[in-house]
């Protein structure tokens, strides 16, 4: 555990290698809001604000995760403003990406919301085949994605059985990314 919701923050964490999750609790249940994998930070925005952390943080795997200090996070800006417009892009990214994630959400079914989020964390996603590599558990993800396990289990299976994905433990193929994407923006019915 790194720390919990509700710990005031003290800096902003950079993975080196591992997996770490950022959950929160709500009604006595944990819920993954995000998998932060190697060669990513988090942290910064609650740090600037200086409230408590809004999530908590644990390792998945064994992880090397470096926390750098408020205080030297506010030094560096004060003397770099190379790092300041660094620390402003990854900013600006995760807010880009949060909204992107508001749309994944606004989808209708569980399957278009899984669909479209597996088509954002393909590599390069282009048309053709891609294989993406789920960054948690079956369940973590499912939580991220606001299912239950057995739901998203479910979604599986449908996209297997219409050819859309081959599932091999945590790798998905995903045989046309854009017959997927045309799946995933079709109408459902309520």
């Amino acid at each position: 555990m790194l720390f919990r919701q509700g710990e005031p923050a003290s800096g902003l964490y950079a993975v080196v290698h591992g997996r770490v999750a950022l959950t929160t609790r709500s009604a006595g249940r944990e819920r993954v809001g995000e998998v932060i994998e190697a060669g990513r930070s988090f942290g910064e925005a609650i740090m600037f604000l200086e409230k408590p952390y809004i999530v908590g943080a644990k390792a998945l795997t064994d992880a090397l995760v470096v926390h750098v200090s408020r205080e030297a996070v506010f030094a560096e800006l004060e003397r770099s403003p190379g790092f300041a417009r660094r620390i402003i892009a990854a900013l600006s990214a995760k807010l880009h990406a949060a909204v992107r994630e508001l749309d994944l959400y606004a989808l209708g079914s569980g399957g278009q919301r899984f669909a479209a989020w597996l088509l954002r964390a393909a590599p390069a996603a282009q048309d053709g085949a891609a294989a993406v590599t789920l960054p948690a558990s079956k369940r973590a993800v499912a939580s991220r994605l606001n299912l239950s396990a057995e739901h998203l289990s479910r979604v599986l299976r449908e996209l297997s059985t219409e050819g859309l994905i081959r599932v091999h433990g945590r790798k998905v193929e995903i045989p046309d990314t854009a017959r997927l994407r045309e799946w995933s923006e079709r109408p459902r019915r309520a």
